[in-house]
């Protein structure tokens, strides 16, 4: 577009007509910003907002106050020896639920294997439901570093299932499992077992009930 008038155009015109296309306006910001550059730096030194990868709006972050209020729903106890040092490298990380923080509802355990090892010879069944995770121990991808294989046997017709890739294998109330062979590590395995009760429990085949609300922690 050029202008009408035999004379130059003056600033103000020369902006309006260089804006008019997408190139334009390009062009135009980049002399807006040449021609003030205190403006610039000042936009530089804002402070930027709040940034998240599930909200586009999230509230500013609190400054919080100072207490003890809640300082009994916090438990950092969770070091024990382990009983198979050979099999199983020390030490593990296990909470007991309520032996740990009172009116806890879950119990759970995170094992690390680095040879093979039949980790139940018996089959059982519990009163809550039960969470077995299968995982791999190589940070960042633990799904991904997952190189094992596990025989596992579900339901009281003992159906046998073979655990080749990461895993999270749902257990209800009352269905009886196990035994579990873990035949083969390539790679250290991470075990974990979340239960819904406050501390583990179960009734084995040939032991009947047991109940096991902790061992002692290390620190």
């Amino acid at each position: 577009m050029s202008s009408t008038k035999d004379e130059k155009p003056g600033r103000r015109a020369f902006f309006q007509e260089i804006t008019a296309g997408t190139a334009g306006f390009a062009m135009a910001t980049a002399l807006a910003q040449m021609g003030t550059p205190a403006a610039a730096a000042q936009e530089a030194k804002a402070p930027k907002k709040a940034e998240s990868a599930f909200f586009k709006n999230p509230p500013p972050w609190p400054k919080g106050t100072e207490g003890s209020k809640y300082d009994h729903l916090f438990s950092n106890k969770l070091r024990e020896n382990t009983i198979v040092p050979d099999i199983v490298p020390g030490p593990q990380a296990y909470f007991r639920g309520d032996s740990d923080l009172p009116g806890a509802k879950i119990n759970m355990g995170w094992q690390i294997f680095t040879k093979p090892y039949r980790l139940e010879m018996e089959s059982h069944h519990h009163d809550t439901d039960e969470y077995l995770f299968f995982l791999g121990s190589t940070l960042p991808d633990l799904a991904g570093s997952f190189d094992a294989e596990i025989e596992y046997f579900m339901g009281k017709e003992y159906e046998r299932h073979i655990i080749t890739k990461a895993t999270v294998l749902y257990i209800p109330a009352g269905l009886e499992h196990n035994p579990c062979d873990i035949r083969r590590v390539g790679k250290p395995l991470l075990f974990s077992a979340l239960q819904l009760a406050p501390y583990f429990n179960g009734v084995y085949q040939t032991q009947g009930y047991m109940e096991m609300r902790g061992m002692k922690k290390i620190d």
